[in-house]
């Protein structure tokens, strides 16, 4: 069911994802109702919306989706590897997203490989099994993947073409641009440098930890950022807010899509002063939108921490997090410095994310000092 003009007013709206507290907040800041369902339904998400934990995600999506009374929905990070499952889904109650045939184009590597050599955008060199040239470094890179989960050196011939493909490695800085679009214009929403990997806490070289924004006017590959996001938009057809990640070395190398709501869209929320996901609902209904601001107010940034060791949430560790950050409803929607909180009783094992660290300055290393000591403080607290 495509949704061709849409209202918010008097409208209730699902959500559905990996982690939608985001997401949610955006949305309820402004004034509209929501109904949750994700993997966690952490402490501050239950704060601010109604939220369900989804025991067998994705899989249990739809049946919520059911029963939730919602007049339209969203997803988020993980279910667009879903594309039947969406469609099904979309049959059943309005969608506010890219529709699965849209999902197939722009999750499949070798279709971003064709226009690549369509558009003359750098793309690295990508291959269904270990036949190809095996010179220089390869990584084995999940068809269904999120958030730089299982991706992994490509060291053996052996693996499944069904459920991996693999990836020239392309050495560079890693970032993300975010886009907001509707059929017939677009517009960049801003760029972030990403961190990844070992060297910011994870347990694994490829996995998301973090990101700071950086000011698009500053970027010196801007032109050719836009000339790659009006080829996706020109082929896709993209809707609404869709992220691109990047590998900034002589020039932009486009790694993967995302076509839906991504980890570093608060930190824009922040620098922009505005709301983003009823701007998201108002170009899936529309054929425009009311630009976004172009002028940013410093810079933000996000940490995902990561358990070092296990751990299990008390109703002390939620007391002692209260006294160090402000846990109010009115600062989970406003600008939260921790939030993804998880629920007392919840045991979290090591290598598994903990909760997700917000902080706000005039450049990138005031954020990352505030940052730091924010992880100081909850590694205190928690383990």
């Amino acid at each position: 069911m495509n949704v061709e003009s849409w209202s918010m007013d008097g409208k209730r709206i699902g959500l559905i994802g990996a982690s939608c507290r985001a997401m949610a907040a955006s949305l309820v800041a402004g004034g509209t109702s929501v109904a949750v369902a994700d993997m966690f339904a952490d402490f501050d998400t239950c704060r601010i919306a109604e939220a369900t934990p989804l025991k067998r995600y994705p899989w249990s999506a739809p049946a919520w989706l059911g029963k939730a009374s919602v007049d339209a929905w969203c997803y988020t990070g993980g279910l667009e590897n879903y594309p039947r499952l969406i469609s099904r889904m979309s049959r059943a109650c309005p969608l506010l997203g890219n529709q699965a045939e849209t999902l197939r184009q722009v999750r499949d590597p070798f279709r971003l490989a064709e226009w690549a050599r369509k558009h003359d955008f750098q793309f690295p060199e990508v291959a269904r099994d270990a036949s190809s040239d095996s010179s220089g470094r390869w990584l084995l890179k999940p068809l269904r993947s999120a958030g730089g989960l299982n991706i992994q050196h490509s060291t053996s011939a052996d693996f499944s073409s069904c459920r991996f493909y693999r990836q020239r490695f392309a050495d560079g800085v890693p970032m993300s641009i975010s886009v907001l679009s509707t059929p017939d214009q677009w517009q960049l929403v801003g760029a972030c440098q990403l961190h990844v990997g070992s060297d910011w806490g994870t347990p694994t070289e490829f996995l998301f930890a973090g990101a700071t924004t950086l000011p698009l006017a500053r970027l010196e590959a801007l032109p050719e950022l836009e000339a790659i996001v009006a080829a996706l938009h020109q082929e896709s057809g993209l809707l609404g807010l869709w992220g691109i990640d990047v590998v900034m070395a002589d020039g932009p190398i486009v790694l993967e899509v995302n076509p839906r709501w991504t980890a570093t869209m608060p930190l824009y929320e922040r620098n922009l002063a505005t709301r983003l996901m009823p701007r998201h609902i108002a170009a899936c209904g529309d054929a425009t939108f009311d630009r976004l601001p172009t002028s940013a107010n410093g810079t933000s940034g996000l940490r995902i921490l990561y358990a070092q060791r296990p751990v299990r949430c008390t109703a002390e560790h939620l007391t002692e997090l209260s006294a160090r950050f402000d846990l109010s409803t009115e600062a989970s929607l406003a600008q939260p410095s921790i939030a993804d909180i998880p629920n007392v009783g919840t045991e979290i094992e090591v290598g598994h994310p903990i909760c997700s660290l917000y902080a706000d300055g005039a450049d990138e290393a005031e954020v990352e000092r505030s940052l730091a000591d924010q992880v100081t403080a909850v590694q205190r607290i928690l383990q």
